[in-house]
């Protein structure tokens, strides 16, 4: 809850000197850095966002998949704010990350991440969860196509210090823009993890997962 309100604060002082930015998604599965987080059911998602020069802010919420026996409202809301740090031409991308849920059955997550642009279309970075003592390191690419489409490919490691397991996380993702149809984006995407429980230990049972999704999105 604490982490909700500093959120939202922040949020709320952002915008008074910024115009906030708003999005809006539907998406046939909830896949988060290869794990899914809706028991591969559909998702709504959206969230708002606010940019002041190099700093940004923002809050974003999704419909997640919970135990049973759960109390409490099946929704994750996430809670961000950072810094882009410019040294010529070399960026430092510094921020901070609040997953909280709004369920009792599940543990929120504060993560620290930096990330870098070496070049056009790529982005290096690296995730410090907290709470869970995870690192999850990731290399990005983007690149536009013609006829209004783009590639995004993506490839991490979920690793944790108390386990001897590990999980490997691939994306690609292909997406076009219609903006003579509501501005609206359609995509789809292939996901695949080598382990499905990448925080155990080297003698459990390692599952693959590779799944499709398909998602429209939006942005105001």
């Amino acid at each position: 809850m604490k982490n909700i309100l500093l959120g939202s604060l922040l949020l709320a002082a952002a915008t008074v000197e910024a115009q906030p930015r708003y999005n809006l998604a539907l998406v046939s599965d909830y896949i988060f850095r290869g794990l899914t987080k809706t028991d591969h059911e559909p998702a709504l998602q959206g969230g708002t966002d606010v940019k002041r020069g190099d700093a940004y802010a923002g809050i974003w919420f999704s419909n997640i998949d919970t135990p049973d026996e759960s109390e409490g409202i099946p929704v994750e809301m996430d809670a961000y704010f950072g810094y882009n740090h410019r040294f010529g031409g070399f960026n430092l991308d510094t921020s901070v990350i609040t997953y909280n849920y709004l369920v009792d059955s599940l543990q929120d997550e504060t993560e620290f991440r930096l990330a870098t642009n070496p070049s056009k279309g790529w982005e290096l970075s690296v995730a410090r969860g907290i709470k869970q003592k995870t690192w999850y390191p990731e290399i990005r690419y983007e690149q536009y196509l013609q006829h209004r489409l783009y590639l995004d490919l993506i490839a991490g490691v979920w690793l944790a210090d108390d386990a001897d397991d590990k999980g490997i996380s691939l994306r690609a993702e292909l997406a076009r823009d219609f903006p003579e149809f509501y501005s609206i984006d359609l995509f789809v995407a292939a996901d695949y993890i080598s382990d499905e429980t990448p925080f155990g230990m080297d003698n459990d049972k390692d599952d693959s997962d590779f799944q499709v999704v398909f998602g429209i999105r939006k942005n105001f």
